[in-house]
């Protein structure tokens, strides 16, 4: 910590720059106070304009935060010190259509949270934990994934928030094997105990939890309830700039208004509404990850499942009824860039649940294309890959569209051949009739007309 006097300012006004400190309580001006906090280098991006009000202003600098005090005019009333801060729950919740400008912005500016120094060690190492285990995940590897997940309970024996935080990896497990039901009481079992005891990096934990359970009623088909997790989820990241963390809220909105479009009759302007807010969120999303691609420190790819999933809204496939609807032509040269772009950037990278994904849209591209041979080719590809590494959430979606495929397939063979015979029958009947009228009389020419 560092204290000097400011040139050319009133006598008693000073600079403090503090540069990785924990302080348990800091006085400032007239009697306002901030309690146990330390400065979090990454946490809110530069910015020139003041984030609050009253004495304290922050402005980010490289390596350390900067806090310039200023003298504030003395009032009759003497400043309360603040007791408490604002209860979460008693904030608004934020629209669906909110911009991430809004998304980012902290609600409490005076004394906007940042996690301490120990705080941001155990978050590195939560980081480091997921990184060993997502991609065993995003393989398939089951067996494996669970082995490691032991093992980091094993070694991190009677610490709590680890024990939570792989119980609630390894419910995504349980969902991709199709058991939602009990992955979904898995993390609702994680969310009574941070209810009941007090854990270290409980916030954390339930945004994790929420978002999970998302995409486990969004599968389950209850969208109110995966609704009101993704908005429990985003509420308690108003006070956070992780990209982590909002590159999955994106990804989960994005995938909610997917299923939502797929799945209910909407007439083409409402259509283009959703769809345009989803690939906006989707989108935001993809970005997030991209920027995160440069960070070792963590494991993020859903900017690969985020291409396809743009792919197959554009493609709209998901139920019969969708793939009875007519596709224009801009939304299928879309897809088509989507999918291009996997292959051509991220083909290499790509785990087996990707893989399966990429394959999925292929199909629906070809199916559009009307080139039902190609879109039945990936089609069992994708069911291949499906069954030998167990995303057995993957299955029955596949099948449906492999059983309509093959039915359109043999329609259209069928109706091929009929139409071959039906032509062979009229040339052999065209070439009786020319010798039938070679043996008949001339006709006169008031029959002929």
């Amino acid at each position: 910590m560092a204290l000097s006097r400011l040139g050319g300012r009133e006598e008693g006004d000073f600079q403090v720059n503090l540069t990785n400190c924990n302080f348990d309580t800091l006085v400032i001006g007239n009697g306002n106070t901030v309690n146990n906090y330390c400065r979090r280098l990454e946490y809110g991006e530069p910015s020139t304009t003041s984030r609050s009000r009253g004495t304290v202003g922050t402005t980010a600098i490289q390596d350390s935060w900067e806090i310039r005090g200023t003298k504030r005019k003395q009032s009759k009333i003497p400043y309360p010190q603040r007791k408490h801060r604002p209860d979460r729950t008693l904030r608004s919740k934020r629209g669906s259509s909110e911009s991430e400008e809004e998304f980012g912005r902290y609600n409490s500016p005076e004394t906007f949270p940042a996690a301490s120094c120990d705080s941001k060690k155990r978050m590195s190492e939560f980081y480091a934990f997921l990184k060993r285990l997502h991609p065993l995940r995003d393989s398939g590897n089951w067996k494996e994934f669970n082995s490691v997940a032991d093992g980091i309970i094993k070694v991190k024996q009677g610490d709590l928030a680890i024990e939570l935080l792989m119980s609630i990896e390894k419910s995504v497990v349980v969902s991709y094997q199709n058991d939602l039901e009990k992955a979904e009481a898995m993390v609702l079992e994680v969310l009574e105990t941070l209810s009941k005891t007090k854990v270290q990096m409980s916030s954390f934990l339930v945004k994790m939890a929420h978002l999970h359970l998302t995409g486990f009623y969004r599968r389950q088909n209850k969208p109110a309830k995966a609704e009101e997790s993704i908005a429990i989820a985003e509420q308690h990241s108003q006070n956070e700039n992780s990209r982590y963390v909002k590159a999955l809220i994106f990804y989960e909105k994005a995938s909610n208004l997917t299923k939502y479009v797929s799945s209910i009759p909407l007439d083409r302007s409402a259509r283009e509404k959703y769809v345009e807010r989803a690939k906006y969120y989707m989108k935001k999303c993809i970005d997030l990850c991209i920027e995160l691609d440069d960070d070792d420190s963590v494991y993020l790819k859903k900017h690969h499942f985020g291409l396809v999933k743009l792919a197959l809204l554009d493609l709209n496939c998901r139920t019969k009824a969708a793939r009875s609807q007519i596709t224009c032509t801009r939304s299928l040269e879309e897809a088509k860039n989507c999918l291009e772009t996997i292959e051509e950037k991220y083909e290499d990278e790509m785990k087996e649940g990707q893989k399966i994904q990429f394959l999925v849209a292929q199909c629906d591209l070809h199916y559009r294309q009307n080139n039902l041979r190609t879109a039945l080719k990936h089609a069992q590809g994708a069911l291949k890959l499906a069954k030998n590494h167990g995303f057995s959430l993957e299955i029955t979606a596949i099948k449906e569209r492999l059983d309509e495929i093959s039915k359109l397939i043999t329609e259209t063979e069928t109706m091929n051949l009929e139409i071959y015979h039906s032509d062979e029958h009229m040339g052999s009947l065209s070439s009786s009739t020319a010798s039938s009228q070679k043996n008949s009389p001339p006709s006169s020419g008031c029959e002929m007309e």
